[in-house]
């Protein structure tokens, strides 16, 4: 069996790598035969110096982990250094070797993305504003009978002149013929012969002589109205009136009046033989 020293011993342990069941029985052995070298006597005859350390006893046994080397112990007092070397030794490589984790992969965190926005809620189209209710229109006035603006008849004619001779009896032009006021005085005659009244204004329509000239746009600045009805003979009942309307003072002012430039007079006569006639009299403003 070779022979070793401590330094050879310790270049095979780190050649080796000993696991380290072997490399702490070993080191129990070692340090158990370091302890009987120390008091072995040294060569040359020289009394060996005792270590400070105290010595370990060997345990029994230890010589059989040297066998399992294939060594043999040779030892001088000079080799207590390198022991303490080999002793330091297995202390580290008794201690646990920590394993070596692999770190765990971490996988990789995405960047959270923010979710797009959602679209804003399409608001539905305002309906158009309703047009604001337009008020019927009023119903429209029924229409205005046409105008009768034929001729003067012979009483209607008779009358019309008497009324300006008496003009020019007090020295005042004559008036014109306007067959307009003729329609006018028509329908005032004849209302009040349908409906058996004498009166200014009709109790049936509420129309009065001027109602009627601004209902069909007669202008007029000045404007008058006599008014006659009698049963006398067909021959006699224009006279009658003539003279009644004469001697009348309200009915004389607008025969003589000076504003006026324009007459019409109208006839009617009703189923009793009552006889109405209509002096209608204007003048510009």
């Amino acid at each position: 069996m070779p022979e070793f020293t401590p330094q050879t011993l310790l270049r095979q342990l780190v050649r080796r790598r000993f696991w380290l069941p072997i490399a702490s029985i070993f080191a129990l052995s070692v340090a158990g035969m370091a302890a009987a070298s120390m008091v072995a006597p040294s060569p040359a005859g020289q009394a060996a110096v005792a270590p400070t350390a105290t010595p370990v006893p060997s345990p029994p046994g230890d010589a059989s982990a040297l066998a399992l080397l294939g060594l043999r112990p040779r030892f001088d007092a000079a080799d207590g250094q390198a022991f303490a070397e080999i002793v330091r030794f297995t202390q580290i490589a008794a201690l646990p070797t920590p394993t070596a984790v692999p770190p765990t992969p971490v996988p990789p965190t995405a960047t959270p993305v923010p979710p797009a926005p959602a679209p804003a809620p399409v608001r539905p189209l305002a309906p158009p504003p309703a047009s604001a209710p337009v008020a019927p229109a009023p119903p429209r006035a029924p229409a205005l009978p046409a105008l009768d603006t034929s001729p003067m008849d012979a009483f209607e004619q008779a009358l019309f002149d008497d009324t300006n001779r008496r003009r020019a009896s007090v020295g005042l032009p004559p008036l014109r013929d306007n067959q307009s006021l003729v329609a006018i005085a028509r329908i005032r005659a004849r209302d009040m012969a349908a409906n058996n009244y004498f009166a200014h204004t009709s109790p049936v329509t509420g129309d009065t002589a001027f109602s009627l000239m601004d209902k069909y746009g007669i202008p007029y600045g000045w404007a008058g109205e006599n008014l006659a009805k009698n049963n006398y003979p067909i021959d006699q009942f224009v006279a009658v009136a003539d003279n009644a309307l004469w001697n009348s003072p309200p009915h004389h002012e607008n025969i003589v009046g000076p504003h006026y430039t324009d007459m019409g007079v109208g006839f009617a006569q009703d189923a009793s033989g009552m006889k109405y006639l209509a002096i209608i009299f204007t003048g510009p403003a």
